[in-house]
Formats: C-alpha cells, sequence, structure tokens
C-alpha cells in the first residue's frame, strides 16, 4: 500500500490543527484534498490502483483496471444559511452545475463526509445513474448548482430539514437518508 496517501493525510491534519489556531476557517482546498487522498488509499487498500487525476479532466481518480472514472466529493458538516434552523446541519456533495457542459464525466462519485478534525472519514458510493437520480433543485444563494446530495446529521435533523424546507430536498435525496446504509461503504459498487 501506498504510504505517501497516509502521510499527506496526517500532514493535512496537523496543518489544520496549527491553521486552526490562526483562523479556524478551513480552506476549501484542504478539505477536497484530504477526501482525495481518503477515497485514494481506500481504493488502494481494495487492490483497484487508483490513479490520482486532482480534477484534471473533471473526475479526481482514474482507475485504470476498469477504465472507470471517479469524483470525489468532500464535505464537513455545514449549514451555510440554506436553513434557517441552525443545528440543521449536512455534508453537502454538488453533483451537477447549472452550465455543465456533460453529465458522463464520472462513472462514480464519492461523498466524503468528515467531522471538524478531518478525521473518521465516512465514504457514501453513487453509481452516475445513482447521482443523477437526485433530480434538479434551486438553492437561493447557490444558483449554480443545479444537482447536489444533502446528508443530514441524523433523522432528526432530516425531519427538520423537511418541515423546513421540504421543496429542497428531492425524491432521491429522502431515500439517501432514509436509507443511508444503501450508500454507506459500498465500495463493491465500483466494478
Amino acid at each position: 500500500m501506498n504510504q505517501n496517501y497516509t502521510k499527506a493525510i496526517k500532514a493535512i491534519i496537523n496543518f489544520k490543527k496549527d491553521f486552526d489556531k490562526i483562523d479556524p476557517k478551513t480552506p476549501k482546498k484542504l478539505v477536497g484534498e484530504i477526501g482525495e487522498f481518503y477515497t485514494l488509499r481506500e481504493l488502494e487498500r481494495l487492490g483497484l490502483e487508483p490513479e490520482h487525476k486532482g480534477g484534471q479532466g473533471g473526475y479526481d481518480i482514474f482507475l485504470k483496471k476498469l477504465n472507470k472514472k471517479i469524483e470525489v466529493r468532500t464535505s464537513l458538516w455545514k449549514n451555510e444559511g440554506v436553513y434557517p434552523d441552525k443545528t440543521i446541519r449536512f455534508w453537502g456533495w454538488r453533483v451537477e452545475n447549472q452550465n455543465q457542459k456533460r453529465s458522463e464525466k464520472f462513472d462514480y462519485l464519492v461523498g466524503v463526509g468528515l467531522d471538524d478534525n478531518f478525521s473518521k472519514p465516512k465514504f457514501y458510493i453513487f453509481t452516475h445513474k445513482e447521482a443523477f437520480r437526485v433530480g434538479d433543485t434551486m438553492i437561493g444563494r447557490f444558483k449554480n448548482i443545479k444537482k447536489k446530495i444533502h446528508l443530514f446529521e441524523n433523522k432528526k435533523v432530516y425531519s427538520k430539514a423537511l418541515k423546513l424546507k421540504p421543496k429542497l430536498v428531492t425524491s432521491f435525496e429522502r431515500r439517501i437518508n432514509k436509507f443511508p446504509s444503501l450508500f454507506l461503504d459500498k465500495w463493491n459498487k465500483i466494478k
């Protein structure tokens, strides 16, 4: 196994600890990078020989053995003013932008959920078809986002979000939130 991914993960976590003392607002680039490294490490552990592409060509990881492309989206718990109740937190992963030229950029979407310490990643695996089943949405201040996945912190928070903004949670997102185990650590979807 490539120990470089583990070293990179540790380096980012240590940098974050130091950076938090200066400015607790974590740079988005760090969040994305560590999510990709966690995913690369996991794919390598599974023997899938991942190649890190870093977003070149619309995807982050290429699996040469399988000729498959993986897009990694990483999120910390957030609200971002999307829901008026600040206790509503979710992991949010963009699937598609409004003016995106093509939707066939990846074969799989891996949604990585992190805690505030960047540790204990949770991996949610979506086939291309599943990712695009979420339906279109309009989020007031995020007009560029056409399709997204919000996975809420727990069932209680999910219920609150549905009561406050039912139109914001698409029917397939409801399925994801009701049955997260259908996606959590489902690496066997990648074939």
